[in-house]
């Protein structure tokens, strides 16, 4: 495994691959590496012969700067997992390389980025697309791999990278759960016992709702508080929850397969977030 640490190494590192026929899939992470990023390093592998994976801490993506303090870094732990998964090439770029003091352009996807995360928490979407625009041009992969668990995030890059005509397929990786059902995410361990317990609820709130779909309710509003009863005594912030097209990320008065029903709280100060994709 080979690990660069600038975008022009990183670049020049692609253009040899391409020449060589392989194709390359872009794995972006923020560290904290767990099995949730072990599945989308496989997805990707199954999709191309040459992964890339990125670890970087995106400052410009945390509304909160206690979040951005807090947020776990492994990186040993990290590059231990991206070898021990055969992973190609591990791009880690410093922040002043990322971001130089004369840094002053950001891109920003309109419309879907004015509700639930982005309404939340302002100037989040512009620092995620701002830097997965850079990991896109530095790695010029031909499959880009996003996790279901940030489905808007994966809907904002969608639209972006067709807006922009750059050349990469989006996939997006299925949700990887603990034998509980929570979603598996680099913040749980910043859950206290207690606290991990109570996180259960959102995935159990979560399967309820599509319970209830597949058993014929489609009125979303019913769907809606469904989820917010199963789980309102243990949020303390419940944040939304919606059931959105997903494409659009529109509401939809009635549920239909394939659209998404999305959650947000917090619990113990910590902010988790998940969603379900309805199916048959």
């Amino acid at each position: 495994m080979r690990i660069v640490e600038t975008a022009r190494e990183l670049s020049e590192l692609s253009y040899v691959v391409r020449q060589s026929g392989q194709k390359i899939a872009l794995v972006p992470t923020m560290g904290a590496l767990h099995e949730g990023h072990r599945s989308l390093i496989h997805v990707a592998q199954q999709h191309a012969e040459f992964v890339i994976v990125s670890i970087f801490v995106n400052r410009l993506q945390f509304n909160n700067e206690e979040d951005f303090e807090t947020y776990p870094v492994t990186l040993e732990d990290d590059i231990a997992i991206c070898r021990s998964s055969g992973v190609s090439a591990l791009y880690m770029p410093s922040s002043s390389s990322m971001y130089p003091e004369s840094f002053s352009t950001s891109v920003q996807v309109s419309g879907l980025t004015a509700r639930f995360e982005g309404a939340s928490r302002p100037g989040h979407f512009s620092g995620v697309t701002t830097v997965v625009t850079k990991l896109l041009t530095a790695s010029a992969p031909d499959i880009a791999i996003f996790g279901q668990k940030d489905f808007q995030q994966f809907a904002v890059m969608r639209k972006l990278v067709k807006d922009l005509d750059i050349p990469v397929d989006m996939v997006m990786a299925p949700t990887i759960r603990e034998e509980d059902g929570l979603a598996l995410s680099s913040r749980n361990v910043r859950l206290s016992k207690e606290s991990r317990q109570r996180a259960v609820s959102i995935s159990q709130a979560l399967f309820h709702s599509l319970s209830l779909f597949r058993s014929g309710i489609r009125d979303t509003q019913e769907l809606i508080e469904a989820t917010r009863q199963t789980c309102i005594g243990e949020i303390e912030n419940l944040d939304y929850i919606a059931i959105v097209d997903a494409q659009t990320l529109d509401t939809v008065s009635e549920a239909n397969l394939g659209d998404v029903l999305l959650f947000a709280g917090t619990i113990d100060g910590i902010r988790l977030i998940d969603n379900i994709i309805f199916s048959a």
